[in-house]
């Protein structure tokens, strides 16, 4: 019995069937102690699955007349995946296994049925769409994006730009900062040396990718890192270092405000979301590393506080958004979007922008930013806004060496270009 494979399919199952996160699914999995699994197996299974969800479907696509149910083209994607994909499992030992768990899934003619299929693709390569006559289905195939994406993408950029898009891998290492106050970065560079984890250097001098499930295990770095994405404390450090009373209006889980109040202690940060469950992140955050000089409560960003009018130094609004910048970190986003979902979240970013505006002082800093390399999201609510705001500009990003697409000073990360996951930053300075 393989249970990496068994284990694999229940978190997969969990995943597609009833929209939970990988990310989430995966540590619960691999957090506990009962019995002994190669747990990188499993994740190289699960996010591999889904990264090759598109792929996957065009493959078994060639082998079958009629989609089968939800099961079993699961676990023909699983089996097609480790057959295409991972040397170490035998394609006979794999396909057994697959065989052993539809038959508990489903019944013995099925597994007939995933048997036949996945001995049939073991034999065949697979022929992508031809590019020249057909480039947006020969990039979905090929990348396993969705063809609306594509389409999306290469209405706003070239070809060759889209293509090294959605090619590039991004490091699986986990981005954090390390609390200098608390460790030197070279103890702790030297304690993930000693533990031969793999580590490596990022933009900032206390900050580092990792290999997050090593790291967890060393006792002597606990509370001494948080995790945090580069472009989330590229966002932080472009909140002016005078900058008093900060506003931080959509912040679960906490990140930037927690680094603002951390560097900052003179300041007094404002975090907020708009239900309790996101609030109550924002307090474990907060209490988990001790932070006084933020006050946390729930508020929804569309709608006005009186009280907090020419309020604030400050103000960063990381809106709702796609999160299509971050499909190489969570590519099961891509399994719960399609080509209405920027649209549907136009009203929402352009009200929480307009509302945000009011709580700036003259003179004061109002910050834009969300996870996606979509300009509909982005530069353009950003320049629907300046339209009637007449009294903001915008203001250089300062993006710390880290390589970028400016327009107009408005800043995009994309992954190919600025080696990290993708987002954008627009900085509004109020008249």
């Amino acid at each position: 019995m393989n249970k990496e494979i068994r284990q694999a399919y229940a978190i997969l199952k969990k995943v597609y069937d009833n929209k939970a996160y990988a990310g989430i699914e995966l540590n619960k999995t691999l957090n506990r102690e009962t019995f002994n699994i190669n747990s990188k197996l499993i994740t190289k299974i699960v996010y591999g699955v889904i990264e090759r969800d598109i792929y996957l479907d065009y493959t078994i696509s060639k082998f079958v007349k009629n989609k089968p149910d939800s099961s079993i083209l699961l676990l023909l994607k699983i089996g097609t995946y480790i057959i295409k994909n991972i040397n170490s499992i035998p394609v006979f030992a794999c396909v057994n296994e697959i065989v052993e768990i539809a038959k508990i899934e489903t019944d013995k003619y099925a597994a007939g049925f995933v048997n036949a299929t996945l001995k049939n693709i073991s034999k065949k390569d697979i022929v992508l769409p031809d590019k020249d006559k057909n480039l947006k289905q020969y990039l979905s195939v090929k990348y396993s994006y969705p063809i609306w994406l594509v389409d999306a993408l290469l209405k706003e950029h070239n070809a060759e730009f889209v293509e090294e898009l959605l090619s590039y891998n991004l490091t699986t290492l986990t981005h954090i900062r390390v609390l200098e106050d608390k460790i030197k970065i070279d103890e702790f560079i030297k304690l993930l040396e000693n533990k031969q984890i793999e580590y490596q250097h990022s933009a900032f001098n206390n900050t580092l990718y990792v290999e997050y499930s090593q790291i967890l295990k060393i006792k002597d770095l606990k509370d001494k890192y948080i995790v945090q994405g580069l472009p989330s404390i590229i966002t932080s450090k472009n909140v002016p270092d005078t900058a008093i009373n900060v506003l931080d209006l959509c912040a679960s889980p906490g990140g930037k405000s927690i680094y603002i109040a951390q560097n900052n202690p003179d300041a007094i940060v404002t975090s907020c979301d708009i239900n309790e469950g996101r609030v109550e992140l924002i307090k474990k955050f907060a209490n988990s590393y001790d932070v006084k000089n933020i006050n946390i409560l729930m508020n929804d960003a569309t709608i006005l506080r009186e009280e907090w009018i020419d309020k604030f130094d400050a103000v960063i609004c990381d809106v709702p958004c796609s999160n299509l910048g971050i499909t190489n970190k969570k590519p099961d986003v891509l399994l719960n979007r399609n080509e209405n979902t920027v649209s549907s979240l136009k009203d929402t970013q352009l009200a929480i922008l307009r509302t945000a505006a009011n709580y700036v002082k003259k003179g004061g800093t109002l910050i834009y930013s969300t996870c996606s390399i979509m300009k509909e999201e982005n530069e353009k609510i950003v320049g629907l806004f300046l339209k009637d705001n007449k009294d903001f500009i915008v203001s250089n990003v300062e993006t710390f060496g880290v390589q970028v697409d400016k327009f107009h000073n408005l800043v995009t990360f994309y992954p190919h270009i600025s080696k990290c996951e993708g987002f954008f930053i627009g900085r509004l300075t109020r008249k």
